[in-house]
C-alpha cells in the first residue's frame, strides 16, 4: 500500500509538472503585433494624424502595439528604393506600445517593415512622399 501511494505520488507530479512546462512554452510564444499605424506624429503614447502620405522632409511615424516577446527586440526597417535604414527598438513588457520615427528625405515610394528577432516579418506597410 504504502509503495502505491508512492507511485501515485510520483505520478502526479510528473503530470504537474508538464503541465507547467506546457503553459510556460504557451506563454513564451514570442512578439505579436497588435496594430500599426503610420502618422505625422505621436501624442500621449498614440498616433496622431494617422496618413499613408506625407510631405518632403517632414518625419514619418511608425506606431506599434505589441504583445508577448518581453526583453526582445524588434527591427524596423524603412526602405526607399535601394536604401533602406534599420532602427532597433525594445519590447519592455507585455502590452507595449512603442513608435519608431524617420524623416522622409526623398520623394517617393517608401516601406516600412517590422521584423522580431528570428527575422519574421510582423508586419510591411507603404506610404508615399511627396
Amino acid at each position: 500500500m504504502k509503495r502505491f501511494r508512492i507511485l501515485v505520488l510520483i505520478l502526479l507530479l510528473a503530470i504537474s509538472a508538464n503541465y507547467l512546462l506546457a503553459q510556460q512554452d504557451t506563454k513564451s510564444e514570442g512578439i505579436q503585433l497588435v496594430d500599426a499605424k503610420l502618422g505625422k506624429d505621436v501624442k500621449d503614447k498614440m498616433i496622431a494624424d494617422e496618413d499613408t502620405i506625407f510631405a518632403l522632409n517632414s518625419k514619418v511615424f511608425l506606431w506599434l502595439k505589441l504583445s508577448g516577446g518581453a526583453n526582445e527586440e524588434i527591427t524596423v526597417t524603412w526602405k526607399h528604393a535601394t536604401v533602406t535604414h534599420e532602427t532597433k527598438l525594445t519590447v519592455g513588457g507585455s502590452p507595449w506600445r512603442t513608435w519608431a520615427v524617420k524623416t522622409a528625405y526623398k520623394t517617393g515610394d517608401w516601406s516600412v517593415t517590422v521584423t522580431d528577432k528570428e527575422g519574421k516579418v510582423l508586419k510591411e506597410m507603404n506610404f508615399k512622399v511627396q
